[in-house]
């Protein structure tokens, strides 16, 4: 490790740190490694930048296989507990493509390849040994958002002020995973700030989506989306208050699964602001995976951990009774507060009518309106009106990165005591007012869109509507990756009438050739604490969409 900087006071100091855990960072890269300065400037004009991974001849045939899409995190753990792979070479695998990845998309922040690899050898002697795997993650590969502790690495969140300052202890869920067998290899970039759907900071700069390399890949999980759809890693975990988890996974075309508060633990995480600010919208930890059927394999090892007994904020009875199999009753949300792109709307069409074609009773569902809720949780976010994030940036003397200025939270006033109690009022009615509908509606899930567009330029989302509703009433969601946007097909809206300014604002992002092959995802809701059987549902819902049923 690099010994503690002093602490910075002007631009240029700021500077000089970042540059010393740039360089850091690429330190723990092997020579061996590191990608070719022709094929990195080759890449610079390059949409899609996954062909790299094969074309670069670092990855042999056989880590190839591993780390491609013929497995997904389930298979490969049963892979490795039938000794086909051991957990050595298929993490070394993993560490070789995220390396591979980082170089091309700037996904990485705290690199552990070397600790993994040992981690994965000291498995294999107990497989060896005993003839059994340590668990059911056993020798996965696994990575985690910047905003978790790993004992001896930093955790700063993309603050100048909290680099070189390693944690002191690894975060409970950390060591939770690896008790199961689970290999971490990396943890992966954010927003400055953690509150953008964007991934840019002044510590490790901006990442790119390896899918659409000019597009943005999302925010705050952006690294881990980034990583994942790279294949970096079997499994990664992000955390979601507005669409953190949710957006990067609909960005980057993989699957992320946001649970109700209390379902997946939290506690000692590395937070981005204060650390009791996770009340009036609580964040909450979440898987971003390969597949559907990962989304429950992750969430099923961490249940049986019983981890409300190390976090008083997990709810015990949950996931513990058990789902039933069926055809739920699916609700559609075409749109709300804004008008979807083109894509999009397609999407939604196109998945209703599917599903309604396989049997499903598929059914219009109209919410409270989307942009009247994130009108009250915008000021629910900035009740300090972000003391602590701008109180990190003076400390180093930092700047404010553009998009965390484009978003619109950053001059937001603090709010006093009494206004704050009336936007929890207003949540509450909100919370109410959804739960009516739904019940009335008689639906078990929604389907809606992850976004109003697809990945737009790097910066361009600036809007959480489809997502932080969600959070506001406290409802389980998951993304599923389904088509990408094709300009043939996805024509512009000639007919568009707007409903507002903003409605006139997003629409006017979309550009059938700048989004052309981007993915589109879906988001699938179900009712508060109905984790379990939401999960079940997806996955039947997928295979459905997918033809795999």
């Amino acid at each position: 490790m690099i010994a503690k900087e002093p602490e910075a006071t002007g631009s240029e100091d700021w500077q000089k740190i970042a540059a010393a855990k740039k360089t850091e960072q690429g330190r723990r890269i092997p020579k061996e490694w590191k990608l070719k300065e022709e094929v990195l400037a080759a890449a610079d004009d390059t949409t899609d930048l996954r062909p790299i991974a094969v074309s670069s001849g670092l990855l042999s045939e056989r880590e190839l296989l591993i780390t491609g899409d013929k497995h997904d995190a389930t298979s490969l753990a049963a892979a490795i507990a039938a000794g086909t792979y051991s957990a050595e070479e298929v993490v070394t695998a993993f560490c070789k493509r995220a390396a591979i990845g980082h170089q091309l998309c700037n996904n990485l922040t705290e690199i552990m390849f070397r600790d993994a690899i040992e981690d994965a050898k000291n498995l294999d002697k107990v497989f060896q040994q005993t003839g059994k795997t340590v668990g059911p993650l056993h020798g996965l590969p696994m990575t985690f958002k910047e905003c978790f502790h790993v004992k001896g690495y930093d955790a700063s969140n993309g603050y100048i002020s909290r680099t070189f300052d390693p944690s002191t202890h690894t975060t409970p869920l950390i060591e939770l995973v690896k008790s199961r067998g689970a290999v971490v290899i990396a943890k992966t970039n954010t927003p400055q700030t953690m509150l953008v759907a964007e991934c840019h900071n002044n510590v490790f700069g901006q990442t790119k989506n390896p899918v659409v390399s000019h597009l943005t890949c999302g925010g705050s999980s952006g690294g881990e989306g980034s990583n994942m759809a790279f294949r970096g890693s079997a499994l990664g975990i992000g955390t979601d208050v507005g669409g953190s988890i949710r957006i990067p996974a609909a960005a980057n075309g993989v699957y992320g699964y946001k649970p109700t508060f209390g379902v997946l633990p939290m506690i000692g995480y590395a937070a981005s602001g204060y650390s009791g600010a996770n009340t009036g919208i609580p964040a909450v930890s979440g898987p971003l995976a390969h597949s559907a059927r990962d989304l429950s394999l992750l969430a099923r090892v961490a249940r049986d951990a019983k981890p409300w007994q190390f976090d008083p904020a997990v709810i015990q009875q949950v996931m513990e009774n058990g789902t039933k199999p069926r055809k739920p009753v699916i609700g559609v949300i075409h749109k709300s507060g804004l008008t979807p792109h083109p894509p999009v709307r397609r999407a939604i069409r196109e998945a209703a009518n599917k599903l309604s074609a396989a049997g499903f009773v598929v059914k219009d569902f109209v919410p409270p309106d989307f942009q009247e809720i994130r009108s009250i949780t915008r000021e629910l976010f900035t009740l300090d009106g972000l003391s602590y994030q701008r109180g990190q940036l003076e400390k180093a003397g930092e700047p404010v990165v553009p998009s965390v200025e484009k978003i619109g939270f950053w001059n937001i006033p603090r709010k006093s005591h009494e206004e704050a109690w009336a936007f929890n009022a207003k949540k509450l009615a909100i919370q109410k007012d959804m739960l009516d509908r739904w019940q009335a509606a008689g639906v078990d899930l929604v389907i809606a869109p992850a976004g109003p567009h697809t990945a737009v330029l790097p910066g361009d989302w600036n809007n959480d509507t489809y997502t932080v509703c969600w959070n506001a009433v406290d409802y389980p969601a998951v993304i599923i990756p389904y088509t990408t946007a094709n300009p043939e097909v996805d024509l512009e809206d000639v007919s568009f009438l707007p409903m507002h300014d903003l409605d006139a604002e997003v629409q006017a992002l979309y550009d059938p050739k700048l989004m052309a092959g981007a993915p589109v995802a879906l988001q699938l809701v179900g009712a508060r604490l109905g984790d379990e059987q939401l999960l079940k549902d997806v996955e039947l819902i997928d295979a459905v969409l997918k033809g795999n049923s």
